[in-house]
């Protein structure tokens, strides 16, 4: 009886960032270096306590399984197949879905751009130029306390543990 072969585990995936989980018996020095030199990777951030890789990269100039074999192949394990979108029966969850749809327009605003823009960049500068316009057509009002509260622990979570990645 042969023993089975460690594995890549995908836990998180989304469009230009993926993270992994490296099994025990992975070869882990170096990993980081190593995919951190593949065109299109912008970030490479390794966890030695979750044994987790979490790679960030541009959607329109690398590819995710590229990225994951590269993976495999430094740490000596085997790479997950690529995964279908999660089905619930034998259709689409609406956050699969509405995470690909998204993901999809980011990619496509990324391209058209050149790469300048993408809606992290975009939503943003349309919100903060609708705020302009209602605060000079004189339609300010105060903040409700519930919007405060959710901005206050967006800040929070986002600010306060600077070094923690999802």
């Amino acid at each position: 009886m042969t023993a089975a072969a460690s594995v890549l585990d995908v836990v998180h995936r989304i469009p230009g960032r993926v993270r992994v989980r490296l099994p025990a018996d992975a070869h882990t020095e170096g990993v980081g270096d190593a995919v951190s030199a593949l065109p299109g990777v912008t970030s490479v951030v390794w966890s030695p306590l979750t044994r987790g890789l979490l790679v960030r990269y541009d959607a329109a100039r690398a590819d995710e399984p590229a990225i994951l074999d590269a993976i495999a192949l430094h740490a000596h394990v085997e790479a997950t197949p690529a995964a279908q979108p999660e089905l619930n029966g034998h259709r689409p969850t609406v956050v699969g879905a509405v995470t690909s749809l998204f993901g999809e327009v980011d990619t496509r605003i990324a391209r058209a751009s050149g790469g300048a823009l993408g809606l992290g960049v975009l939503v943003p500068a349309v919100l903060t130029l609708w705020a302009a316009r209602e605060l000079l057509r004189g339609r300010a009002a105060p903040l409700a306390w519930s919007s405060a509260l959710w901005y206050a622990h967006g800040l929070f979570r986002d600010y306060a543990f600077p070094g923690r990645e999802d």
